[in-house]
């Protein structure tokens, strides 16, 4: 195999990561906001849970990401 080929299949491997990376981070923003509706926990507890920061969690529930 060539150097070439085993660059392709490693840049293969990379975009299916980044693409399960991608649905794990919407779940996670989906679940923010779901939190954020139906509780009263804090934007601090929030982050906490999510292990995001605090702007992550602001940003998510104002629906700019």
């Amino acid at each position: 195999m060539t150097a070439l080929e085993d660059l392709q299949k490693l840049a293969d491997r990379v975009r299916e990561a980044t693409q399960a990376l991608d649905a794990l981070r919407q779940q996670r923003d989906q679940l923010i906001r779901d939190v954020r509706r139906s509780t009263d926990h804090t934007v601090p507890e929030i982050a906490e849970a999510a292990g995001v920061s605090q702007a992550t969690v602001k940003t998510v529930i104002r629906g700019v990401r």
